[in-house]
């Protein structure tokens, strides 16, 4: 069992950004339900536009702790195939996590209402632009989403099934 660990910080980013995303895909999903708390449809897409921007300065900021930091070396004891798996799937995770904020603000005809707070202007970009950012933005979603439930079925195999510490090392030290 291994006993190297992410850093606190990047284990408090790694979970921020977790708890953010799956709020960011349940608003549209759910504008019924949170619709009448958030004052509408337009309340609803101003919490998921101002948390993908806020995503996309935690997924910015988590690459420069990882650069700064590193990150622990917790497959060793696996086969190299395994490792690049590991590896393109982090690098895929991290370039959704940059590339659904940004198409979004692209494919927005509307200023950006960041948090009921500042007004962003568009994005001056052709009509062609935002339709290949609406088109990548909508059908990346589901990428997205089968990346976070690999990403998540794989921790939990390596922790009940290969028991090697894996997950553990995002965990939040016990003392």
């Amino acid at each position: 069992m291994t006993t190297a660990r992410y850093s606190p910080a990047q284990i408090a980013l790694h979970w921020l950004s977790a708890l953010l995303v799956l709020i960011i895909i349940a608003l549209p999903y759910g504008s019924d339900l949170f619709g009448p708390l958030l004052g509408g449809t337009g309340g609803v897409f101003t919490l998921h536009k101002s948390l993908g921007v806020t995503v996309l300065v935690l997924t910015v900021l988590r690459l420069l702790v990882r650069a700064r930091q590193g990150a622990p070396n917790l497959l060793s004891a696996h086969t190299a195939l395994q490792q690049r798996a590991a590896k393109a799937g982090h690098v895929l995770l991290y370039l959704l996590l940059v590339l659904m904020p940004l198409t979004g603000i692209l494919f927005g005809k509307r200023p950006l209402n960041l948090f009921w707070l500042v007004e962003v202007g568009p994005v001056a970009v052709s009509d062609s632009v935002r339709e290949l950012a609406k088109l990548f933005h909508v059908t990346a979603q589901y990428l997205l989403f089968a990346m976070i439930l690999g990403h998540a079925g794989m921790a939990l195999w390596h922790h009940h099934v290969r028991r090697d510490g894996v997950l553990r090392a995002m965990l939040p030290a016990r003392d």
